[in-house]
């Protein structure tokens, strides 16, 4: 990477990035496949750090910033294909795609909260109607849940949902038919269309928010788990997608979130909560809510995962309107 970058990915690592800098590592990220090699390289190494000095302290690792993921390879049956081979961490809200197209739309978060206006809700589900997850893969129609086994749950062994009488409940790291070689991610999937905000997403200040509620009983000896929430950005319907190959997905989307996710703890009285937000591309048709529970330790095995007790609940997901002055203000600066 040109060392000119490597002040940008500091102050981004470490927090104190301003805006200008911000659409400037923005722009790098886009062009530079060295600077986004270097970015996932130093937020593992950042990330592994922090973990190792708890660790080594005996005590609860240090909470990363809120745009740094936890620490765990997330290999789930989306994104299996892309990272076989790819064991690090992935930087927050940096697109995952140097392995296979040369084209790679990223964006970063911005790192200070902006006052922003409420477009719609998109989701508000505490899993009270009652619905099943369908458990085949992507889904394959609009306001459902679809991916690998999961149902719907009451409360039981010590854990009650966070809201009302139902929680969602993830069973197993594969759905009906699928034949991974590594698995240890529980996938559900919400897919939205986004027609009737085609005007508000053209103006490029629409971003989507999202977030989710994780709770876990006690797990066994050496297992970590922790929940996670990811937002796609597509143009073309992504239901399309299911008979193709998973790179065919990958490199259908506009842009993604990044994979931001929260280590469970022990404690089946509390809930943690994952939260993450996408600017969305101009071209954005519909977006795509990715919610899983992921085995951190120990390593993914060649067979699916039996979940004991994970759950979610209270999944929410908005759009949202960046100032317009804010907006214009970073377009210039580029």
């Amino acid at each position: 990477m040109n060392t000119d970058h490597s002040p940008l990915v500091l102050a981004y690592l470490d927090g104190t990035i301003s805006d200008e800098g911000m659409a400037r590592l923005n722009a790098v990220l886009l062009e530079s496949a060295d600077a986004r090699a270097q970015l996932r390289s130093w937020a593992a190494t950042d990330v592994r750090l922090r973990e190792l000095a708890a660790d080594a302290a005996g005590a609860t690792p240090v909470r990363p910033r809120a745009h740094q993921p936890r620490p765990g390879t997330t290999v789930s049956w989306l994104d299996r294909v892309w990272l076989r081979s790819w064991r690090a961490p992935i930087a927050a809200g940096l697109a995952i795609g140097a392995a296979f197209t040369s084209v790679v739309w990223a964006y970063v978060a911005p790192p200070a909260a902006e006052a922003m206006q409420p477009v719609a809700t998109l989701v508000a589900d505490s899993f009270e109607t009652g619905s099943a997850p369908g458990n085949g893969g992507v889904p394959q129609a609009f306001g459902t849940w679809g991916g690998d086994h999961a149902e719907l749950a009451m409360a039981g062994a010590g854990l009650a949902p966070r809201t009302g009488a139902r929680m969602l409940r993830l069973l197993r790291s594969d759905y009906v038919g699928e034949h991974s070689v590594l698995s240890h991610v529980g996938d559900q999937l919400r897919i939205i269309d986004l027609a009737a905000h085609r005007a508000a997403i053209g103006t490029g200040r629409v971003v989507a928010h999202a977030e989710a509620w994780f709770n876990q009983v006690a797990p066994g000896a050496g297992e970590e788990f922790a929940g996670g929430v990811t937002l796609f950005a597509f143009a073309r319907d992504p239901r399309d997608y299911r008979s193709e190959t998973w790179n065919a997905w990958y490199e259908g989307h506009l842009g993604l979130s990044g994979q931001q996710q929260e280590r469970t703890d022990r404690d089946p009285a509390t809930w943690e909560r994952v939260a993450t937000r996408l600017p969305l591309p101009a071209g954005t048709r519909f977006l795509v809510v990715h919610i899983r529970i992921n085995r951190t330790r120990p390593e993914p095995t060649a067979t699916p995962i039996m979940f004991a007790g994970s759950y979610v609940d209270d999944v929410k997901a908005e759009l949202l309107l960046r100032p317009a002055a804010t907006v214009a203000a970073e377009n210039a600066a580029q």
